[in-house]
Parts: C-alpha cells; sequence; structure tokens
C-alpha cells in the first residue's frame, strides 16, 4: 500500500479563521473577562504574522494578559483554550522546539522553568472538548495546525526509509496534537505493520477508517485503508490470527463486498471480487458464495467482464450452474473474444443440452483458438446433441455427418500439434500472454506464431509474432508475448502450419 501523504496545505491559522470565531454551540467563551478579549486580539496578531521573528514578542504580550489567574478565576477553560492557541502559535516559529522557558514565553515563574507545550496544548484542548461535542469543531482547527502538518510530514518519509523509531517519534508527537487524524491513525498502523503487529495494525486502521468517512475529500485515501485492512484481515486469519479466523475472514469479506459494490465496473472492483471470491472458495461457504454472487447475477451489466468470468468459476465450482450462465453471458456481451469463457459457456450449454446456443460459441472459439483441438471437439459436442435429437434420416445423417467432420479435425490435430494459452495477464497498458505449443509429430518442428491482441470491440490493436524453435517430438515449446498498447483485452492467433 502506498503511504498516505499529508498535503502541506492544510489551515496555518491565518486571516481566513478569525482566532477569536465562536461556534454558537460551542460554551467556550473567550471574551470574558475583557482580559480574555485582549488576550484573544493579541493572538490575531500573532497569527497574522505567521513565522516572522517579530511575532514571538506579540505572544509573549499575549500570554502577559493571562498570568494574573484571578483575573478569569470564572472562566478558565477560555483562557486555557487563549493559552493553548499561544503554544501552538510558537510551535510556527522555526527553530523552536517543544520545551520552552517561562522567560521566553513571557509566562509567571521562574525564568528557567520550562514548559512541555507540546503536552499542554493537547490538555488544555481537551479540557475545552470535554465541556460539548461541538467544542471540537473550534480545537480542530488548531490539532491540525502547521505544528502537526510539520510532524506527521516527516513521520511518512521514515516509514519509507524503514526508520520505524523515527517515525514512531514523529507520530507520537502528531498524535499529541491530533489524536483522531486518520493520517495519525494510519501511520500507527504502518509502524505496526513494519513490527509485524497485525492487531494493533487492524485496531488502528479501523479507526483511521472511521475517521476518514468524515471527510469526503479522503474518499480515496479512505479506500486505500480499506483494502489493507481486507489484505490484513485476510492473510492474518490464516496465521496468527486462526484463533479469529472466522470473524477476520467475515470483516474482510464485507470489506470486498462494498469496495465491489462501489465501484462494479471498474479494474479494483474485480480485484475486490477476486479477493472475496479467494476467502469463499477456500472456507467453501456455500451461503457466502450465493450472497457474493447475487448482486452480480442480478445486474452483471454494472460489472467489467473480468469480475464477471471470475464470478463465473466461483459459480461452477459451487455448481451454481444458472448464476455461471448468467454471468458468462454477461461478461461475452461485454467482450465477446473471451476464449475461456466462450469454452465454458458452450460446455455449460451441452449440459443443458442446448446445442443450438453452442454453435455461435464454437465458431468464435475456432476463430480466437484455432490451433487447439478442444474446440474442434466442442463442436462435435453439439453436433452429437443434434444428432441425438433429430428424428428425420435425411437431416440425421447430414448431422452425424457434421459430427464426424469434427470429431476427425480434433483427432488430426492430435497427430501434429495442440497450442495453448496459459497466461493473459491485462494491463493498463498492454498485456502479457504465454502458452505452450506440444508437437505430436516424430521429428523436431518450429513454428511461426502470429498473435493478435483485440480491444472490446474486436478490433485488432496491436500483432505480434514470434518463433518456437525446435520442439522435440512429444515436448512442448514455450511462448511469450508482452504488448504495450492500451484496451488489449483479448486475443487471437493464426492457425499454425
Amino acid at each position: 500500500m502506498r503511504f498516505l501523504r499529508v498535503l502541506p496545505a492544510l489551515s496555518t491559522l491565518l486571516a481566513a479563521t478569525p482566532v477569536l470565531a465562536q461556534q454558537v454551540d460551542c460554551p467556550v467563551d473567550v471574551y470574558q473577562p475583557s482580559v480574555l478579549a485582549q488576550a484573544g486580539l493579541t493572538i490575531g496578531r500573532a497569527a497574522q504574522m505567521g513565522e516572522a521573528p517579530e511575532a514571538q514578542k506579540v505572544l509573549r504580550d499575549a500570554m502577559k494578559f493571562l498570568s494574573d489567574e484571578k483575573k478569569f478565576a470564572n472562566n478558565p477553560v477560555g483562557a486555557g483554550f487563549l493559552r493553548a492557541q499561544i503554544y501552538v502559535l510558537w510551535m510556527h516559529q522555526a527553530g523552536v522546539g517543544t520545551m520552552l522557558t517561562n522567560e521566553q514565553l513571557g509566562a509567571k515563574g521562574l525564568k528557567t522553568d520550562k514548559v512541555d507545550v507540546l503536552s499542554a496544548t493537547d490538555s488544555l484542548l481537551r479540557a475545552v472538548e470535554a465541556l460539548a461535542p461541538s467544542c471540537a469543531e473550534q480545537t480542530a482547527q488548531w490539532r491540525g495546525a502547521k505544528p502537526w502538518t510539520d510532524r506527521i510530514n516527516k513521520a511518512y518519509p521514515f516509514l519509507g526509509a524503514e526508520a520505524i523509531d523515527s517515525a514512531e517519534f514523529y507520530t507520537k508527537q502528531s498524535a499529541q496534537l491530533n489524536p483522531t487524524s486518520p493520517f495519525v491513525h494510519n501511520a500507527f498502523a504502518q509502524i505496526a505493520n513494519k513490527r509485524g503487529d497485525m492487531p494493533t495494525m487492524m485496531t488502528h486502521l479501523r479507526a483511521a477508517i472511521t475517521e476518514a468517512a468524515k471527510d469526503t475529500s479522503l474518499a480515496e485515501t479512505r479506500k486505500q485503508m480499506q483494502f489493507q485492512l481486507a489484505q490484513t484481515a485476510q492473510g492474518y486469519a490464516m496465521t496468527g490470527g486462526a484463533a479469529q479466523k472466522a470473524q477476520l475472514q467475515k470483516e474482510a469479506l464485507d470489506i470486498y463486498a462494498m469496495l465491489l459494490a462501489q465501484a462494479p465496473g471498474t479494474t479494483e472492483g474485480a480485484y475486490a471480487f477476486s479477493a472475496a471470491a479467494e476467502i469463499v472458495s477456500l472456507s467453501q461457504d456455500s451461503t457466502a458464495a450465493r450472497v457474493l454472487l447475487a448482486p452480480l447475477v442480478a445486474t452483471p451489466a454494472a460489472y467489467s467482464d473480468l469480475t464477471l468470468i471470475l464470478a463465473s468459476d466461483v459459480a461452477r465450482a459451487f455448481s451454481r450452474t444458472a448464476d455461471a450462465i448468467a454471468m458468462y453471458e454477461g461478461a461475452l456481451a461485454k467482450n465477446p473474444n473471451i476464449r475461456d469463457a466462450n469454452y465454458f459457456l458452450a460446455y455449460m450449454y451441452y449440459e443443458a443440452k442446448q446445442p443450438e446456443k453452442m454453435i455461435p460459441l464454437t465458431d468464435r472459439l475456432i476463430e480466437i483458438d484455432p490451433s487447439n483441438g478442444d474446440n474442434f471437439l466442442m463442436r462435435a459436442y453439439a453436433y452429437q446433441l443434434m444428432t441425438a435429437a433429430e428424428r428425420d434420416p435425411r437431416k440425421k445423417a447430414e448431422l452425424q455427418k457434421k459430427q464426424d467432420e469434427y470429431a476427425g479435425r480434433e483427432n488430426t490435430m492430435a497427430t501434429q500439434h495442440k497450442l495453448l494459452i496459459t497466461r493473459f495477464e491485462r494491463r493498463a497498458t498492454g498485456a502479457l500472454l504465454g502458452g505452450t505449443i506440444e508437437n505430436f509429430t516424430k521429428a523436431p518442428r518450429s513454428f511461426a506464431l502470429k498473435m493478435e491482441f483485440l480491444d472490446t470491440a474486436g478490433n485488432v490493436v496491436e500483432t505480434m509474432t514470434t518463433d518456437v524453435a525446435n520442439v522435440k517430438p512429444g515436448e512442448r515449446g514455450t511462448f511469450e508475448f508482452t504488448a504495450t498498447k492500451p484496451g488489449i483485452v483479448a486475443y487471437r492467433y493464426e492457425a499454425l502450419k
């Protein structure tokens, strides 16, 4: 998973957000007594100055208004909120750490005594947030200000560099300032992952996902974390989490199903289904399989052809023949040249004794995959069904002749060669295709292979050729093509000679 990046353009608490702006439903008052209002106005001036060195004197002036606790004894939380704002703005200053003396701050007490402004900020803001949930909206701008972004933006590069202790140091500091941030929880999750602590990792990922759901701009970030949580739960269920295997698998399965529902026609949707199908297949849970497949069977047009092919395979494995047929048909409606979809659908029609539906499928199979005798045999099966059902002697003889013709072509090919595609991997740009050619003759042979890569409409996107040389009798030669053009979803080749 890619590490999540915190953008540097988060709030810097300048003029666009007045320091004294209040939410009417938050009971914290930073205007009364008047000394608090004076402190707030001074803080506002310091915020406007940003990192300019002159801001430090203004921050000390603001702190002086908060030095006599007797003056705001009836409003300690309001004064604490302003004090926290001063601390945050001090952490804005270049070269200023988190331990400041009373003299630096302009606070009363021994000049050399130090204040941990990071911890103090968190404590003061928590006191504000404890008064009412709505007060968190006010403190959020201070928690997510530059001191936080500086620290969380340091944590992630350390993670990427495998400097886990340094990443944890800055993440912990970030957590003090902004403990509910999805970026903080995710950083803790990645640290736990690096250390092999999967339970802790998943706990933080769940929290990160919950927090990210509150911000629509983090939809993509949330999806990344959901995929990682599902992957982790799925993997951990099979290893250290065996005691919670069923619970973890259900969590992963639910996430994958949700991600598929959100993006049914995408590559990500196909990946989510593939991962879900692996869980269902390993557990042999027929109920889970039925639930997973139901939306695809109901509306196959909403899903990608790749997802439908994967789903058809699951349906066949669980003997859900009608479901498999519906999804194979849906896949071929989107991409008619998928070799395996044509083949397995033809076979399922054979089992259903529907030979008339097999004919167009076997036509296409022979066009796509002409040097594979299995396709000719499938055509012979279609005529076999037709022959058995025909009562007219003349028509029965004609059908028997066609059955014998295609069975004979398969027998002939079985004495010559057989080409099998063993791998076809679609890519964002191009595809990887590999396979074997088996030599059935009694002498070494070389084969010239011309492969055409197709788009969904069957147009040729890219053509490639290769020689499979010196294949010994009874042995197989291998070939591989790496196509580079975008839009490739299928293939066909010229019959071997």
